[in-house]
């Protein structure tokens, strides 16, 4: 078996080879099971998991335990299923896979990197050779021939180029396609129109040349980070999207902020709300989903807080990837000015009504944090993110089902993932206090079932010691 050499080092120590051969059966008894399908938690449930499959559930009388099961007393404890984060970017999983199991997230969508190697992991992954999350994955991502992408990207000058982006993520394994701001129209509905032929969804941001109307009609799947909604449903939406230039030098870099924080300022002074009411209609009728990133916009904001308040999950994070979310490497903390900071905190707000007027008109919702921004962790984010939808307007429940049984649909697999139900996939997450009673007790973890392999809170510290101590050597 191949392997990353320190991560097996941790799985080795975590999980020897007798302990990581799956009980023949485990049974999680007198748990209450919140079941994401929407019912109310059903309590004193035994929930009986053979191999990976969850077999039954029942009062805990009414299921018959096997002999020789491993058997968990779930007295007072909350049941969930596993969670998603639907957007990611990451190019290591030392750290970022046991961070992610230790903390409940069972499946991600990464959202533009190296492709051969996102595949390589994916593969060891469902091979049982890294213990990790499920892999979903787009590749590089498509933009402009002057891409405003960073990291592995394809330039996109025409709708022939478009086609030939398609047909070679989808013959190399991709599975999605990622859309950025600089592309062309014309290519935009060139690599739309290939994608439904291949049936390959695309997502990603709505590029500047196109409204968000328009890429939910052409049926885009996802839109990331709310797309520019507040341009399209702005009274100055064509000028808006437009691509900004200056005819000036730009010679004090703070200039960036300044300009951003002017166009920003105008876009919301503009807002059309019958404009915005319009777009939602559109994305509940072409069931384009909503991936906002709150915990990304949340960081972005607030970053001169986060920076002064203590936080031990910096200790998971190496020195050399830490530095760049210092004020003096991160560009825009670097040169931010005055008036970028305040336009930043109404954007934060407007965002957060905005999800919640979406949220009332039926648009539907995935979570996920932009994995890789500064004071974006994994796994634990994922918990934040709940937060904030909660924040947003969301009932726990519905924050909950954001993560769980949304994905799920999303991706066309909601028989078999998704929820706490026969017959179903046993990624699940045991909770030590109610989640529906404060979202924020998401993030007390008593174990973890990963495709049917019970990972107890020891297991789980042993996870997180290890992700420290990669840190620390990747110092």
């Amino acid at each position: 078996m191949k392997c990353l050499f320190p991560l097996c080092l941790i799985l080795l120590f975590v999980f020897p080879a007798s302990a990581r051969k799956k009980q023949s059966s485990i049974a999680i008894t007198h748990v209450t099971v919140i079941d994401m399908t929407g019912a109310p938690p059903k309590r004193e449930m035994t929930v009986l998991i053979t191999g990976d499959h969850i077999t039954a559930i029942g009062r805990a009388d009414h299921v018959p335990i096997p002999n020789g099961s491993l058997i968990i007393n779930g007295s007072g404890k909350f049941l969930i299923p596993g969670l998603w984060d639907m957007h990611v970017h990451f190019t290591e999983v030392e750290r970022s896979f046991p961070l992610l199991i230790a903390n409940g997230v069972t499946g991600i969508r990464n959202m533009g990197g190296d492709l051969d190697q996102l595949i390589k992991w994916r593969s060891e992954v469902a091979a049982g050779n890294i213990l990790g999350p499920r892999v979903l994955t787009c590749g590089p991502i498509l933009d402009g021939p002057q891409p405003a992408a960073h990291g592995p990207v394809l330039k996109i000058a025409n709708a022939e180029e478009g086609r030939q982006a398609v047909d070679m993520l989808k013959a190399r394994g991709a599975d999605c396609v990622k859309v950025y701001d600089l592309l062309p129209r014309e290519a935009y509905f060139a690599i739309i129109d290939e994608a439904h032929k291949l049936n390959i969804p695309v997502v990603g941001h709505v590029p500047l040349a196109l409204t968000s109307e328009e890429a939910s009609n052409a049926g885009q799947r996802s839109i990331e980070h709310l797309g520019n909604i507040f341009e399209s449903a702005s009274t100055l939406s064509a000028e808006l999207l437009r691509k900004e230039s200056s005819p000036d030098p730009v010679i004090d870099p703070s200039d960036f902020p300044r300009r951003i924080a002017s166009r920003g300022e105008r876009m919301l002074d503009t807002y059309d709300p019958q404009r915005a009411s319009a777009i939602f209609a559109a994305f509940v009728k072409n069931n384009t989903w909503q991936v906002p990133t709150l915990e990304v916009k949340w960081t972005q904001t607030f970053f001169d807080d986060l920076i002064k308040t203590p936080d031990e999950r910096l200790n998971l994070v190496p020195a050399s990837e830490r530095q760049w979310w210092t004020p003096q490497k991160n560009f825009f903390a670097r040169y931010r000015t005055p008036e970028y900071i305040v336009y930043r905190k109404r954007l934060y707000r407007k965002e957060l009504q905005m999800v919640r007027a979406m949220h009332r008109a039926g648009v539907r919702f995935m979570t996920g944090t932009d994995l890789s921004g500064a004071y974006v962790f994994a796994g634990s984010s994922v918990h934040h993110e709940l937060a904030l939808f909660v924040e947003a307007g969301f009932s726990p429940l519905e924050a909950l089902q954001t993560a769980t049984r949304n994905p799920a649909v999303f991706l066309g697999e909601e028989k078999s993932l998704g929820t706490v139900e026969k017959g179903k996939i046993a990624n699940l997450v045991l909770l030590s206090a109610d989640p529906l009673a404060d979202i924020r007790n998401v993030d007390k973890i008593d174990a973890v079932i990963l495709n049917g392999q019970f990972l107890s809170a020891e297991k789980l510290k042993a996870l997180l010691a290890g992700a420290e101590a990669s840190a620390k050597r990747g110092q």
